[in-house]
C-alpha cells in the first residue's frame, strides 16, 4: 500500500512541477539552441559580407586547388579540381580552414600605368604654379 501512495504522490508532485516549471524547461532549451543558431548565422553573416572571396577565385584549401562557385549567408561552395567535385563548407567553419591565394606576378596591377604599357599615349608632367 505504501508502494501505490507513494508512486501516486511523486506522480502529482512531477505532474505540478512541469506545470508550474515547465515553461522554464522549455525556455532553457530555446535559449540554448538560440544561441548555438545565432552564432552560426553571425558567423556565416561577416564571412558573407566581409569576405574577400570572390566568386570565380581559384583558392587552394589544404593544398588542394579549388574553385569559389557559390557564396551564401550559412555556407560557401567550392569546385574541387582534383577530384571534380564540390564541397560545401558551413561560413562558421571557414576559419578551421586552410586557405591559400597565389599571389598575382611582380605584384599584380600597378596603380599608375607605365609609358611602355599600351593604351598609353602621352604622360603629362603638371608643374605646380
Amino acid at each position: 500500500m505504501t508502494n501505490s501512495i507513494d508512486a501516486a504522490y511523486l506522480e502529482k508532485v512531477a505532474e505540478q512541477a512541469v506545470g508550474h516549471y515547465g515553461w522554464l524547461l522549455i525556455a532553457a532549451f530555446a535559449a540554448l539552441m538560440g544561441k548555438d543558431v545565432l552564432a552560426k548565422f553571425i558567423a556565416g553573416l561577416l564571412v558573407f559580407w566581409g569576405s574577400s572571396f570572390r566568386n570565380d577565385e581559384i583558392l587552394y584549401i589544404s593544398g588542394r586547388q579549388a574553385r569559389v562557385i557559390r557564396m551564401g549567408i550559412t555556407s560557401t561552395t567550392f569546385q574541387m579540381s582534383d577530384r571534380s567535385s564540390t564541397m560545401v563548407v558551413p561560413n562558421c567553419q571557414l576559419k578551421e580552414l586552410t586557405i591559400e591565394r597565389r599571389l598575382p606576378i611582380n605584384g599584380g596591377d600597378c596603380y599608375l600605368p607605365k609609358g611602355s604599357e599600351l593604351g598609353v599615349t602621352k604622360v603629362e608632367l603638371i608643374e605646380d604654379e
